[in-house]
C-alpha cells in the first residue's frame, strides 16, 4: 500500500531529470522511499511503543500490590542472594555454605508466591501498560508525515540525494506523498498481511470478531484505535496491488520476480545519484575531499 502511494506520487510529479533516461531506476527509487517510510512510521515507532509500556510496567505492579508487594519482592530477591551466595562454593568444587537445600527451598517457594501476586494484579497492569502506549501515541501522529520525515535521513540514501540533486522537484514529490499519505493508518498492511489467516481461524466467530480480538492484541503496539472497514479495505488493495504490479512491469521487468534483478538495480540507483550528486567532490585519491559518505 505505500509503494502504492509512492509510485502515485512519482507518476504525478513525473520523474527528476537525472532519472529520465532511466525509467527502470523509477522501481528500485518507489521502493527505497517507500520501505523508509514503513521502517520509520510503523517499525520503529512500534518499538518506541514497547519500551514506553515496558517502562509502565514494575512501576503498575508496586502500585497494584502496594507496601505488601514491595516487602514480598524484597524477601524473594534476598532469598535469591541467599542461595546463589550458599551455592556459590559447590560450583568451585568446595564445601557448601549453610543448608543449600534449605535456601533454595526458600528461594522457590518465594518465587511462586511472588509470581502468584503478579498475577493477581495482571489485569491492572495491563490497563497501565495501554493507558500508558495512549498517551505515547497522543503525542505522536500515527497517520501522514510531517515535514522533516526524512530529515535524519543517511546522507546517501535516495531521498537525501535527490534533495540535493533536484530540490525544487523533490519538494513536489514530497507534497504530492504527504497527500497520498494523508489518510490511512501504516498498520492496514499487517492487517491485510493477516487477513488469510484469520480468516481461517474464524471458524466459531464472525471475522469481524477475530479481527478484533486481533487488533486489541497489537493495537497498543501501532497506536490503530478505532473502527476499520476491512472488506472496503481489502477490496481497494486489491486493486491497488494490480495496478502496482503493472506499473513495476512496465517500468523494470523481471523486478517482482527476481531478486538478482531488484540488487542489481537497487546497485545501478545508488551508483547514478551518487555520480550526480552535487556534495560528491571528486577525490584526487583516496585521502582527499568528500567522499561518498559525506565530510567526516
Amino acid at each position: 500500500m505505500t509503494d502504492w502511494a509512492v509510485s502515485r506520487a512519482y507518476t504525478g510529479v513525473g520523474p527528476p531529470e537525472c532519472l529520465k533516461d532511466h525509467p527502470e531506476l523509477a522501481v528500485p527509487f518507489v521502493a527505497t522511499i517507500s520501505a523508509a517510510i514503513r521502517e520509520k512510521q510503523l517499525h520503529r515507532a512500534v518499538v518506541e511503543a514497547i519500551l514506553v509500556q515496558e517502562q509502565a510496567t514494575e512501576p503498575a505492579y508496586d502500585e497494584a500490590g502496594g507496601p505488601a508487594y514491595l516487602r514480598l519482592r524484597e524477601a524473594m530477591e534476598a532469598a535469591q542472594d541467599d542461595y546463589l551466595e550458599a551455592s556459590r562454593p559447590l560450583r568451585r568444587g568446595e564445601p557448601a555454605k549453610g543448608d543449600v537445600a534449605a535456601a533454595e527451598a526458600r528461594m522457590i517457594e518465594l518465587q511462586a508466591v511472588f509470581d502468584r501476586t503478579r498475577k493477581q494484579h495482571a489485569k491492572f497492569v495491563r490497563s497501565a501498560r495501554s493507558t500508558a502506549a495512549r498517551q505515547f501515541w497522543s503525542k505522536r501522529p500515527t497517520r501522514g508525515l510531517p515535514d522533516t520525515f526524512f530529515a535524519d535521513a543517511p546522507f546517501a540514501a535516495p531521498a537525501s540525494r535527490l534533495a540535493r540533486i533536484h530540490p525544487v522537484w523533490w519538494g513536489g514529490f514530497f507534497g504530492r506523498l504527504q497527500q497520498a499519505l494523508a489518510f490511512g493508518h501504516p498498520a492496514e498492511g499487517e492487517l491485510l498481511d493477516r487477513l488469510p489467516r484469520l480468516r481461517k481461524s474464524a471458524t466459531k466467530k464472525t471475522l469481524a470478531a477475530v479481527i478484533d480480538e486481533w487488533r486489541a492484541e497489537h493495537n497498543d503496539r501501532w497506536g490503530w484505535y478505532g473502527e476499520v472497514h476491512y472488506r472496503m479495505l481489502a477490496l481497494r488493495s486489491a486493486k491497488k496491488a494490480a495496478c502496482l504490479t503493472h506499473w513495476f512491469n512496465a517500468r523494470a521487468p523481471g523486478y517482482l520476480m527476481s531478486e538478482a534483478r531488484r540488487v542489481t538495480l537497487q546497485l545501478d540507483l545508488a551508483d547514478h545519484l551518487a555520480q550526480v550528486d552535487p556534495w560528491i567532490v571528486p577525490a584526487r585519491d583516496a585521502h582527499t575531499a568528500l567522499s561518498e559518505h559525506g565530510p567526516n
